[in-house]
């Protein structure tokens, strides 16, 4: 019995032993030579800076207008969700009523006037002259998704009226277009800013 007992006291001193050791959590690098020391006029590592810095603020554009197509397509290098954002918050800047939207279906449906967007601007002075005549009219916004962008395409679905002249008024879905792109190009151009 006293073999045993020596046995297990002695089995517990050795495993006190060895686990009392505390080895260090990382290698030694003290002895590693050190890498080379290259000294740089001041002047040049802040122009090295600005270049990056520059180079990181002249990115690619994301958004585009594929005017091929009649009505023009609004072109944006996102995915849908991102463009679904983005859309939204353009219809937002340009106060655009949303009456409808489904995001599963990526549709918007809005109530939008082109001629609040109209004419050629040199200071205060807008040129109208050769101008269609526009009313508020319900447009249907889609967002698909096509090989590496999401396309936006606006429909009209209904037409206002017609003007004081019983003329009737033109399809403002290309106006539509371009005001989600001056929209979204605005943003574009202040984000890499």
């Amino acid at each position: 019995m006293n073999q045993r007992l020596l046995l297990i006291v002695s089995l517990g001193i050795l495993l006190l032993d060895g686990c009392s050791e505390v080895k260090p959590r990382y290698r030694d690098t003290s002895s590693l030579e050190a890498p080379p020391r290259i000294d740089i006029p001041s002047d040049k590592a802040v122009s090295q800076e600005r270049q990056t810095t520059e180079h990181r603020k002249k990115t690619e554009p994301w958004v585009f207008i594929d005017d091929a197509e009649s009505p023009p397509v609004l072109l944006i290098k996102k995915l849908p969700d991102r463009a679904w954002e983005v859309v939204s918050q353009a219809l937002a800047d340009k106060k655009i009523e949303v009456t409808d939207k489904n995001r599963e279906e990526g549709v918007f449906l809005v109530k939008y006037d082109p001629s609040k967007d109209i004419g050629k601007t040199f200071g205060n002075v807008r040129f109208l002259w050769f101008e269609d005549d526009y009313g508020e009219a319900e447009y249907k916004l889609t967002l698909k998704w096509k090989d590496t962008e999401t396309q936006v395409r606006a429909r009209l679905i209904k037409q206002a009226e017609t003007d004081d002249d019983d003329e009737e008024l033109a399809d403002g879905s290309a106006k539509l277009i371009q005001a989600l792109y001056d929209a979204i190009h605005k943003d574009e151009a202040e984000d890499s800013e």
